[in-house]
């Protein structure tokens, strides 16, 4: 296998990029006044908690439809709040997923293979 070519080029024929900056410079007339606009605002920093809660309610709103809620459920759970039901499922899929780890971990396999209970 050959090495690459290379290709070398000219750079005598192209202005360089000083004196295309001087050139582009040069044709400006006159400059805008400068906008004196202050500091920036930061009211985007204020929180205003109404605000902030129906931010969350439509946010776990949209979530909770996602989650089908379990009919088996105890009256004491119904009257949780929509985070409480929230943790409550998350917490749910992650012992869910602690106990599959722990089995796999503890399975039967080998180097080149593992097995699953279906």
């Amino acid at each position: 296998m050959s090495p690459p070519e290379t290709v070398t080029c000219s750079d005598i024929s192209r202005p360089s990029f000083a004196s295309q900056v001087d050139a582009a410079v040069s044709g400006i007339k006159e400059l805008p006044e400068p906008l004196d606009q202050g500091e920036d605002s930061e009211d985007w920093l204020t929180i205003d908690a109404d605000n902030f809660d129906k931010m969350l309610e439509e946010t776990l709103g949209k979530k909770k439809s996602k989650i089908q809620p379990d009919t088996s459920a105890v009256d004491a759970e119904s009257t949780e709040s929509a985070e409480d039901q929230l943790v409550s499922e998350q917490a749910k899929q992650f012992v869910d997923l602690a106990n599959k780890v722990e089995s796999f971990v503890e399975g039967e396999g080998d180097m080149e293979s593992a097995r699953f209970e279906e």
